[in-house]
């Protein structure tokens, strides 16, 4: 089918696997993961289990998140234009705006990477998914994540889950972060702590705020968003 498959590994939950495929195009990468769960669905049907992509089903357990692993190129595909000059750096100036136009907009794209009910479930403080608008490097806390330094230097978007349309879904995230490239939004400082396990006015006083915490407000939010509005037509 055409579908490279980069990672398939044990996950925390019973039953729970973690699938990556390779980076690609966003169209590519849409109709990759769409071929991937149907052929996951289908080959669990054929021995009498069921495939769930749901963002959480079980309470007690962790959610299945869909986290986006995105790097920006030149024309030519030669040139990661994203990463840091060097190897401690982990953005360079194009790649920290585009992260600035994700945080910037990170309510609204809630509204479609986690676009039902029981996606909130799963975007709790502490629950092995993001809940607060921050950003870091290594931090499995934030929103937006490089994963490390070195060859890891990429940015990792992490409020999204199962229950969306990729197409729709990248279209609104590509918008917010061109969003930033062209205003040249600065994120905040890197967060380093594990902000899921503090109040709300603990993250409050480092200057970091709620993601939404019901599909209701997602919408909102979205509503109000002139800028992914316009780009979704």
């Amino acid at each position: 089918m055409g579908v490279s498959i980069m990672q398939h590994g044990k996950e925390y939950g019973p039953g729970q696997y973690e699938m990556t495929t390779r980076h690609t195009s966003p169209i590519k990468a849409a109709d990759d993961y769409l071929t991937l769960k149907e052929v996951v669905r289908s080959l669990a049907r054929q021995s009498g289990w069921i495939a769930t992509f749901m963002p959480k089903p079980f309470a007690e357990w962790a959610g299945n998140g869909l986290h986006l692993h995105i790097s920006l190129w030149d024309l030519e595909g030669k040139n990661d234009l994203s990463k840091g000059e060097m190897d401690d750096e982990p953005l360079s100036p194009l790649g920290a705006h585009f992260v600035g136009g994700l945080l910037s907009h990170a309510s609204s794209l809630t509204g479609i990477g986690a676009p039902i009910v029981n996606s909130y479930k799963r975007l709790l403080p502490g629950s092995w998914a993001p809940a607060h608008i921050c950003w870091g490097v290594g931090n499995r806390a934030t929103l937006v994540r490089v994963p490390a330094l070195g060859r890891r230097r990429h940015i990792e978007f992490r409020s999204g889950d199962n229950a969306i349309n990729p197409f729709v879904y990248l279209t609104a995230v590509l918008a917010a972060g061109l969003h930033g490239i062209q205003d040249q939004i600065e994120p905040p400082a890197p967060v380093n702590i594990d902000i899921g396990h503090l109040t709300d006015e603990g993250a409050a006083a480092l200057g970091v705020s709620r993601l939404p915490d019901s599909l209701p407000a997602a919408l909102a939010a979205l509503e109000s968003d002139e800028v992914i509005l316009e780009a979704l037509g």
